[in-house]
C-alpha cells in the first residue's frame, strides 16, 4: 500500500477503533484520500454535506448529542476557512470534534497554486491540538495510529474541544477502497474528584448554610441525579438552565422570572454554588455579578467567570461532587426551601394565567406549547437570542424526557439548522428545533440538506420579520424608528414557508396553539411550521408577564 494510502486507512480505522461512529465528509478534489478511506470504514457512518459552514455545524451536532467526537474533512483551500465558526463553537462550548483538512504539498505553499493558502494553524487557540502530518510516508504511516490517538485524547481532555490534523497530499492522489483491519486501540478517561480533605471543607462550608445551587450549560451525565439527591437532603432550591433543567422538588422552574421580580434580593442565600457557564437568564447573572454572597464554582476543567466574582474554585466533575456530598451536608433550615418553592409555584400560576389571557400566538406561548408538545424522548435544539431565552423563562415544568440543546458557547444564531440535523443523525432520535426567523435565514441551505435525506427534524421558526431581540435593548428606544428599523430590526419580507417548500421540505404555517402542538406532536419526517408574531408587540408580551409574576410574588 502507498504512504499516502496507508495513513488515511490507518488513521480511519484507529479512529473506529477508539469508538468514533460519524464523519461528516466536504466534497472536493485533494481529500480524496481521506473521503475515501472513511467512506471504506464499516464501522463509522459518512455524511455527505456540500457546504462547508452547515458541514461543520452539522458534526457539531452530532457531537453535541452523542458526547463523542465526530469528524470533519475538508479539501484544502477556503473550503477548510468555513469550518471556522463552527470550531470556534466547539470550542467555547468544549465538544469533541476532530478536523481532519487535506492540503497541497509544501512546495505549492506560497506561489499563488490554486486552492492554496497558508493552513498552518488554521484555527489559531480555538483548537486544543494542531499537528501537521507532512507528506505521507513510510514513518508517518507507521505513528497513524498513534497520532489518532493523541487526537483522541486531545479532543476528549478536560476542557473537551476540537482538534486539527492537516494533511498535504502530492499527485497522484490515491483512492483506498480496503479499510484497516481491527485493532485493540483504546482511550479511558475517568471523573474528576476531589481529594477527601477538600471534599469535607466542601461539605462544612455548605452544612447548615441557606445555599443556592445555579447551574448553566448543557446536561451533564450523572448531574440530575446526584444534584436532586443532595439539594433534597441540604434543602437547597437548584436554578437551573432549560438546557440542564430536570423534574425534581428542589428545581425551581421560574427563576428567571423570580430575579427579575426582585425575589433573589429579598431572599439571597448565605452561599451560591455555581456549575458550569454563566446561565441564559439575564436577571439570574445580573444578579449573581452584584450580589456580595459568596460564591463557590465546581467545574472540572477550565476557567469560566466573566463575571468575576468567584470566591473559591473546586477542580472538579459537578456530578461526581455532588454525589460525593450527599451525607456530609447538614440540611439549610426548612423554611429557606419553602419560601423558594412556594415563590415559584405562586409564579407558575400568575404565569400560566397570564399566558392564556394573551391572544396566541406570542413567542412565550410558542416556547411553551413546543415544550409540552415534542415526543418524550426527544431533543429540542434552540436557537439563541428570543427562542433559548424564551425556553428558559417561559417553559414550565421541567421534563426529564427531553434533551435540550442550544450553540450556546459564542452564543451564534448561525448554523442552527446544521447542528440540529447533525444531533438527528447522532443517535436517531427526533430533533424539534426552535427557532427565529433571522437563525433560519442564516443556515438556509440546511433545509435542502434535512429534506435530501428526509431526517427526522421539525423545525418551528417563528417569524418576526427581523432582529426581535433589539426591541429589549435600551437602543429601541434612543434611537429614531426608521433608524432603528433599517439598522437593527432589519425586515426581511420573507415568507419562511414559502422557502422551506422551495428545499423540498414540507411545511405549514400556523396561528393556533392546537395546530401548533398538533404540528410538533404528530409529525414524521422532515416539516417545517411557520408561525408569524409580532416583534414589537412582543415586548409588551414579555412586560405583562413579567407584571404578573412580581404582582403574584407581592401579594403572597
Amino acid at each position: 500500500m502507498d504512504p499516502a494510502s496507508a495513513v488515511v486507512t490507518r488513521l480511519a480505522g484507529a479512529f473506529a477503533d477508539l469508538g468514533m461512529r460519524h464523519a461528516v465528509l466536504s466534497p472536493g478534489s485533494r481529500n480524496t484520500p481521506l473521503l475515501a478511506a472513511f467512506d471504506a470504514e464499516p464501522r463509522i457512518s459518512t455524511h455527505v454535506v456540500l457546504d462547508e459552514r452547515s458541514a461543520g455545524f452539522f458534526a457539531l451536532g452530532i457531537a453535541k448529542q452523542a458526547g463523542e467526537p465526530a469528524a470533519l474533512v475538508s479539501t484544502s483551500g477556503t473550503a477548510a476557512a468555513n469550518y471556522l465558526p463552527a470550531v470556534v463553537e466547539a470550542d467555547q462550548a468544549r465538544i469533541p470534534l476532530i478536523v481532519l483538512t487535506a492540503d497541497r504539498p509544501p512546495e505549492l505553499r506560497g506561489s499563488a497554486a490554486p486552492q492554496t493558502i497558508d493552513q498552518t494553524a488554521l484555527f489559531g487557540r480555538a483548537v486544543r491540538l494542531f499537528h501537521d502530518v507532512g507528506v505521507p510516508d513510510d514513518v508517518a504511516a507507521a505513528s497513524a495510529p498513534s497520532l489518532a490517538l493523541r487526537a483522541w485524547a486531545a479532543t476528549l481532555d478536560a476542557p473537551h474541544g476540537p482538534v486539527h490534523l492537516n494533511l498535504p497530499f502530492r499527485e497522484p492522489l490515491p483512492t483506498p477502497g480496503d479499510p484497516a483491519p481491527p485493532r485493540t486501540l483504546r482511550h479511558s478517561r475517568g471523573d474528576v474528584t476531589l481529594p477527601p480533605e477538600e471534599l469535607v471543607g466542601l461539605a462544612d462550608r455548605l452544612s447548615g448554610r441557606r445555599a443556592l445551587i445555579v447551574a448553566g450549560g448543557a446536561q451533564r451525565p450523572g448531574f440530575a441525579a446526584a444534584a436532586s439527591m443532595l439539594a433534597g437532603e441540604a434543602s437547597i432550591p437548584i436554578v437551573a438552565d432549560v438546557q440542564c433543567r430536570f423534574p425534581s422538588p428542589s428545581t425551581i422552574a421560574y427563576g428567571d422570572l423570580l430575579a427579575a421580580s426582585g425575589f433573589l434580593d429579598d431572599n439571597e442565600p448565605d452561599v451560591l454554588v455555581r456549575v458550569g457557564p454563566v446561565p441564559t437568564s439575564k436577571p439570574v447573572w445580573t444578579w449573581m455579578e452584584r450580589t456580595e454572597v459568596e460564591q463557590i464554582f465546581i467545574d472540572d476543567a477550565g476557567w469560566r467567570d466573566p463575571l468575576g466574582t468567584m470566591a473559591h474554585a473546586y477542580r472538579a466533575d459537578p456530578a461526581a461532587t455532588f454525589a460525593d456530598l450527599a451525607g456530609r451536608v447538614d440540611p439549610a433550615p426548612i423554611d429557606y426551601s419553602t419560601r423558594w418553592a412556594e415563590a415559584d409555584a405562586a409564579v407558575a400560576v400568575a404565569v400560566g394565567a397570564a399566558l392564556a389571557g394573551e391572544r396566541f400566538p406570542t413567542e412565550p406561548a410558542i416556547a411553551r406549547a413546543v415544550w409540552e408538545a415534542a415526543p418524550a424522548g426527544s431533543t429540542i435544539y434552540a436557537a439563541s437570542s428570543m427562542p433559548i431565552r424564551d425556553l428558559d423563562a417561559f417553559s414550565g415544568n421541567p421534563r426529564g424526557d427531553l434533551a435540550v440543546l442550544a450553540n450556546r458557547g459564542a452564543n451564534g444564531i448561525d448554523g442552527l439548522l446544521s447542528s440540529a440535523a447533525g444531533a438527528s443523525v447522532s443517535d436517531g432520535r427526533r430533533v424539534v428545533v426552535l427557532a427565529g426567523d433571522l437563525s433560519v435565514l442564516h443556515d438556509a441551505s440546511a433545509l435542502g440538506l434535512i429534506a435530501r435525506h428526509g431526517l427526522d427534524v421539525t423545525i418551528v421558526a417563528v417569524n418576526n420579520d427581523g432582529g426581535g431581540i433589539f426591541h429589549f435593548l435600551p437602543q429601541a428606544g434612543r434611537m429614531p424608528e426608521d433608524r432603528f428599523e433599517s439598522l437593527l430590526g432589519t425586515p426581511h419580507g420573507h415568507e419562511l414557508a414559502a422557502l422551506a417548500d422551495a428545499f423540498g421540505l414540507s411545511s405549514v404555517t400556523v396561528d393556533s396553539e392546537p395546530t401548533l402542538r398538533a404540528a410538533v406532536s404528530d409529525a414524521e419526517g422532515p416539516r417545517f411550521v411557520e408561525v408569524r408574531t409580532d416583534r414589537a408587540d412582543n415586548v409588551g408580551v414579555h412586560r405583562r408577564l413579567r407584571e404578573a409574576a412580581r404582582s403574584a410574588l407581592a401579594h403572597r
